[in-house]
């Protein structure tokens, strides 16, 4: 009989990423769930990440397994929402060829939009003056949590549990509301 595998063999198999996906995947989990609508779709992203991570780290070392774990998860999510849009684009050129969307449609579309904007910019409003501040940073102005941490003199965790609290609030907001 052969040598019993010893907990050398399978650590040979641990990895910065591998660790770093295994301390942070709740976290990670959560990131990807501010950007994604579907808990299967959660689930898709965070396991592509690691893939992306774990495969990228055979070819060269990670300096900063978790932000890289991070930074994948974002460009996925923004990569199938640029899919996803040049899809819909498409969609529209089609029906466009056909006459089917008519002039008042764009009228009533545009009004339910600015009525949409209107519900979502009191709901906005409607958020304690901490929460609207780094909601309002990170949404409008595009910063990203390191950079709302470092102007309002914060830790990185408090940003995102501002976020959160924002964009729960605004969704119960919007539900309430109509929107």
């Amino acid at each position: 009989m052969g040598k019993p595998t010893t907990n050398r063999t399978s650590k040979k198999r641990e990895t910065a990423v591998s660790n770093a996906f295994l301390a942070h995947q709740t976290a990670l989990r959560a990131f990807v769930s501010k950007m994604v609508s579907t808990p299967a779709d959660v689930d898709d992203v965070t396991q592509e990440a690691f893939l992306r991570a774990f495969n990228a780290e055979k070819t060269k070392e990670i300096e900063q397994p978790k932000s890289f774990l991070f930074t994948i998860a974002r460009n996925i999510v923004l990569s199938n929402i640029t899919r996803k849009s040049s899809k819909l684009t498409h969609h529209v050129a089609d029906f466009d060829a056909l006459g089917v969307i008519t002039e008042h449609d764009v009228v009533v579309g545009e009004a339910q939009a600015q009525e949409t904007f209107g519900l979502y910019c009191r709901a906005v409003e409607s958020l304690p003056p901490q929460a609207r501040r780094v909601f309002l940073m990170r949404k409008v102005y595009g910063l990203s949590h390191k950079e709302i941490a470092q102007r309002l003199e914060i830790a990185v965790s408090t940003v995102e549990k501002h976020l959160a609290k924002g964009v729960k609030a605004c969704a119960v907001y919007l539900r309430e509301h109509g929107g």
